[in-house]
């Protein structure tokens, strides 16, 4: 603890781009393929280089191809969305994700053609047009995804920095001016100089298995602090992993034949949705889990005896990477997914709550940019291979907007030194030599306020009140305790700060939303709010109190009338 804070390193970029996964990494190229005068730090919480989430996502993408057609996936979409889709951003996404897909070919990496020389799709939850089109190196495409496009942004200039946490945003009259946080191993506390800000830092979450336990939502307090708004909170990513060890596959596997079974065999997902059954998104599969082991049919297996490959069962068992590794854990588990059927649960990884942007990705802060997962985008039900399709685009759109940006905005602003020491003695707060509570002891604490299935699974008013009411416990009466002695224990502490705040707006967003609708169900109000309901929850905080607004949705000038929503396809009253 001698050292930690007590040195101070100050840097200077034209851009500061907080997170170093795809969309950071995207937005940098970008700058620089537009100007390459203009100075780009990447800074992250990871090892320098190390690619964020891509690295270790199987590199499948989403993009409509050249003999598809935007539109046809556009009604996919608004459909499975429930009418909740930013309609011009959705599209215009999908309109360029194609061009993204090249690029990543362009870079050296691979995707699955079939024998006529075409894209391999997998289609998707049952949809007529969405697909997924796979990597090539199952295990390793996401790696070589992450490594092509470090290399171009070391080629460009851009410089990257490792394990700092940006803590603080600094802005002055309502403009981004600069940045602080800690080095994570030494303790340096840095300043950052800098003409606007892009956070690429993805999802909250609660630091689950597999992938998630990195997502934090690194970004959340400090853009608050500072009047950001965000919106999407009351939707929650629950996922299905073995019960033994955290796995994917699912988004393959499920429209191949696989399917959930209970305790006696039924492939229950056939009772609650004959239309669309087990080939459908985590939201409504763990519906149907909780309900039968609720009625005590439990435990839940995954059953692949009905598998059909069509002759590609090597694309889908991985034979290099950390998915490798994964799935020769699980085996040594007993549990091969081609061979026997295993346990599963669900597990709530992360939110899709995110920034408020403009469709570029512009906050209501000047100069303050979201790319990626950590701008809002998803209503909480999940395709695969969309994410890498979000976080390149969307990097690539905030990117070009800061060199517009920066066009209209060429000189530094000076940073005031009072400022500086403020954040400084904020981060010195937790500072203490006497250890009586851990960040594990309170990450512990929400998990077990928010986990259980009546508060994010099957939510109704009386659990998500009493879930409340334990994280304001939490925040007033564990929270001023928790301290930390050495800069990693203090990285840990800054992310259940976040988490903390994730919970808390997660539990007022779902008690908002009185309606069931995309990936929010409430049991108490099954239905959909067809006079309100088609509306964004945004949030904001002054003075540590949490501001709603709403927002309808401008169905006027979108362009796809709302001809039914896809989770019509359940009845879980049955």
């Amino acid at each position: 603890m001698q050292n930690l804070l007590n040195k101070t390193e100050f840097l200077t970029t034209d851009v500061l781009i907080i997170g170093g996964g795809s969309s950071g990494i995207w937005a940098a190229n970008e700058i620089k393929k537009n100007n390459k005068e203009i100075s780009v730090t990447v800074v992250d919480k990871g090892p320098e280089k190390w690619g964020g989430l891509l690295a270790m996502s199987g590199g499948d993408l989403d993009a409509v191809i050249p003999d598809e057609s935007v539109e046809d996936w556009m009604r996919d979409i608004v459909y499975y969305w429930d009418g909740l889709c930013d309609q011009e951003l959705v599209e215009r996404m999908f309109t360029e994700s194609y061009q993204r897909l090249k690029d990543y070919e362009d870079m050296g990496c691979k995707f699955l053609y079939d024998q006529n020389g075409k894209l391999k799709g997998v289609p998707q939850r049952g949809l007529n047009s969405v697909k997924l089109y796979l990597a090539k190196d199952k295990g390793c495409g996401g790696e070589h995804m992450a490594q092509s496009i470090r290399k171009r942004a070391e080629f460009s200039g851009v410089k990257q920095i490792g394990r700092v946490l940006v803590t603080d945003l600094l802005e002055k009259d309502n403009k981004i001016i600069g940045a602080v946080g800690f080095h994570t191993i030494n303790g340096t506390f840095y300043v950052f100089q800098t003409k606007a800000v892009i956070l690429a830092c993805g999802q909250t979450g609660w630091k689950t298995s597999y992938m998630n336990n990195t997502s934090t939502g690194d970004w959340l307090n400090m853009s608050l602090r500072i009047g950001a708004k965000v919106k999407n909170f009351e939707f929650g990513r629950v996922w299905n992993v073995p019960k033994d060890f955290a796995w994917e596959g699912q988004t393959t596997l499920l429209p191949l034949g696989a399917k959930f079974v209970n305790q006696d065999g039924e492939d229950f997902m056939k009772k609650y949705s004959p239309i669309v059954g087990a080939n459908t998104d985590p939201h409504f599969t763990t519906i149907g889990m909780a309900l039968e082991c609720r009625k005590g049919h439990g435990p839940i297996y995954f059953d692949v005896s009905n598998l059909k490959f069509d002759g590609n069962e090597a694309i889908l068992k991985p034979n290099q990477g950390w998915q490798l590794l994964n799935y020769n854990k699980l085996c040594n588990l007993g549990m091969d997914f081609f061979k026997t059927s295993s346990e599963w649960y669900p597990q709530l990884t992360n939110t899709f709550g995110g920034l408020v942007t403009d469709i570029d990705g512009a906050t209501n802060i000047a100069g303050l940019y979201a790319a990626g997962t950590c701008r809002s985008f998803e209503p909480g039900v999940y395709i695969g291979g969309l994410a890498l399709s979000i976080t390149a685009t969307m990097g690539v759109y905030a990117g070009k907007a800061v060199v517009r940006y920066l066009e209209r905005e060429a000189e530094f602003v000076p940073i005031d030194e009072n400022e500086i020491e403020k954040a400084k003695q904020r981060l010195a707060g937790y500072i203490s030599d006497t250890i009586s509570i851990t960040p594990k002891n309170v990450l512990d604490l929400i998990r077990a306020a928010i986990f259980p299935y009546d508060v994010s699974i099957i939510k109704n008013e009386k659990s998500l009140q009493k879930a409340m009411e334990e994280i304001q416990r939490i925040k007033m009466d564990v929270l001023p305790n928790l301290k930390a002695n050495d800069a990693h224990t203090l990285l840990k502490l800054m992310e259940v700060t976040n988490i903390l705040t994730t919970s808390e707006l997660y539990l007022t967003a779902s008690l908002l939303r009185k309606e069931s609708r995309a990936g929010h169900y409430r049991e108490d109000y099954p239905n959909k709010d067809e006079q309100g309901g088609l509306s964004w929850i945004i949030l904001s905080k002054t003075d540590d109190v949490i501001t709603v607004e709403t927002e309808a949705l401008p169905l006027e000038k979108y362009k796809y009338p709302i001809n039914g929503y896809y989770s019509d396809c359940f009845d879980f009253s049955k």
